[in-house]
């Protein structure tokens, strides 16, 4: 049952009253005691109705936010806790809880790299004692996919907070290709992860076209306060990802119909994981279902379809078959001239 933060505020406070057993307690009194809490830590004045209280008091009593608090009424007019030594405070997590909470501390360690997460390491610490203390420790149920040997993760806060901020940047960039780093002036717009890869989405100085730039591949990063920051009008970022699979494109490409054939082993995977949103299924005959994509080519999608080895067959466009018929005979000779290494 979600509950809101005022809401909290109230129940603690009610906690707080119920538990100092030297003064007799009316709703009048925890009246006057939430609506203290509440312009006190929220600044709010509206007084409360008597009407709130109750259902406060209903809902601690209850089981729908798991208290079960033993809350009495003597002479019909004073509460207090049955139980001398209650707090909601002191209620033990449900296996349930703990497996929530675990699962929470689990997800948020994924978030390395970004200095504002950097206040939830003391937080992570604590919860995840609390979860020991509760429980004996226990295997995980879920195995994020991460890379902690991934390089140019550092990269990350700089990058966000510049782009946040709309700052033009320098960046030291050695691509696989180029012997040397070079130095360059980009204006930064999204961060962008891709198979546990991080790459800068920027438009370049000269030429004002877009680039991606791999974090692993940065050597230095400076911010340049005199440059002005420029926005490339064309750029959208919930949709320049759109049509294509990974992160490489062409803004000059426009999507083309890819269509190719999967084999029993391999359709069922493509079908409940597709390659792309706009996968959809032709046919189904002799063992090979026949899928089409709409994407610009890129690398990214050659890899994706390599994967599949035997399993997959590219039939349109004739373009597309060429560079896979062409790929296909390099490994092949590859692995001829290798000889038997056995």
């Amino acid at each position: 049952m979600p509950v809101n933060r005022n809401a909290l505020i109230r129940y603690r406070t009610i906690d707080k009253c119920l538990q100092n057993r030297r003064r007799k307690w009316t709703i009048e009194d925890l009246i006057d005691a939430c609506n203290d809490a509440l312009y006190e830590y929220e600044d709010i004045e509206k007084g409360l109705s008597l009407r709130t209280i109750r259902m406060d008091l209903n809902a601690m009593r209850s089981d729908k936010l798991g208290y079960n608090a033993p809350i009495i009424v003597i002479d019909k007019k004073y509460y207090t806790y049955e139980d001398p030594g209650y707090s909601i405070s002191k209620i033990p997590l449900s296996h349930q809880d703990l497996d929530v909470l675990q699962d929470v501390s689990f997800l948020l360690q994924q978030f390395k790299g970004f200095s504002h997460f950097n206040d939830l390491d003391e937080l992570l610490q604590r919860l995840e004692d609390k979860i020991y203390t509760e429980r004996e420790q226990e295997a995980p149920v879920i195995d994020f996919e991460k890379n902690e040997l991934l390089a140019g993760m550092h990269w990350l806060d700089p990058l966000h907070k510049a782009i946040i901020k709309k700052r033009s940047l320098q960046v030291t960039y050695q691509s696989f290709s180029a012997r040397q780093p070079a130095d360059m002036v980009v204006y930064p717009y999204l961060l962008k992860e891709f198979r546990n890869r991080w790459f800068l989405l920027c438009m370049h100085r000269k030429g004002k076209v877009l680039l991606t730039l791999a974090l692993d591949r940065i050597a230095a990063i400076k911010e340049l306060p005199g440059e002005a920051y420029l926005v490339h009008k064309g750029f959208n970022a919930a949709t320049y990802f759109s049509d294509i699979i990974g992160v490489t494109r062409n803004v000059a490409d426009q999507p083309t119909r890819i269509t190719f054939m999967a084999n029993t082993k391999h359709a069922p995977y493509i079908c409940t994981k597709p390659i792309h949103a706009s996968q959809q299924i032709v046919s189904t005959a002799n063992g090979w279902t026949t899928f089409t994509i709409e994407v610009i080519p890129n690398f990214e999608l050659e890899r994706e379809f390599l994967g599949f080895g035997e399993g997959l067959r590219v039939t349109a466009p004739a373009s597309m078959v060429r560079i896979f018929k062409q790929r296909i005979r390099k490994m092949q000779e590859l692995y001829m001239t290798a000889g038997d290494e056995r």
